[in-house]
């Protein structure tokens, strides 16, 4: 079974209205949500993510680096960065990066993610979208604004 858990589109829509996304930032040739992506091949995690608005539903298996690049990335580049992951708050990359995060909407319900372009079953876990954002100078003892989010009203 694969790793890669392919958005739903109209979950997509709902975000894109939204952020206006410029850079899928882990994609294929045949499920990218943005004009410009990174495919496996191109390899995100060694490039710039040179994007205002970046979209990011990364592999499972390499969650941990993808969320440590995302949030490195908004710091460089100073852009907004939205990853889409599982709720869980034990690994280690949720402690160190996620909770640095200017917003996470723990989403209401399971999404229905997409393999081969069809439905897969509803995913066994739930789900977040982690919103870094740019924000300038110093910050400390803040947390993340963190609230449930039904997505579909």
């Amino acid at each position: 079974m694969s790793d890669c858990w392919h958005t739903p589109p109209a979950f997509f829509d709902v975000i894109n209205s939204e952020f206006a996304f410029q850079l899928d930032a882990a994609a294929s040739d045949s499920n990218a949500l943005c004009g410009d992506y990174f495919t496996e091949k191109q390899d995100a995690l060694v490039q710039e993510w040179n994007a205002r608005k970046v979209y990011l539903n990364p592999p499972y298996s390499l969650i941990g680096p993808f969320v440590k690049k995302a949030y490195e990335e908004c710091q460089a580049q100073h852009n907004t960065v939205v990853v889409l992951i599982p709720t869980y708050s034990d690994p280690k990359y949720w402690r160190d990066y996620v909770c640095k995060a200017h917003e996470v909407r723990n989403l209401v319900g399971r999404l229905q993610f997409l393999e081969n372009g069809k439905k897969k079953q509803s995913a066994r876990f739930p789900s977040s979208l982690v919103v870094f954002k740019w924000i300038a100078g110093e910050h400390f003892g803040k947390s993340p604004n963190i609230w449930s989010w039904n997505w579909k009203t």
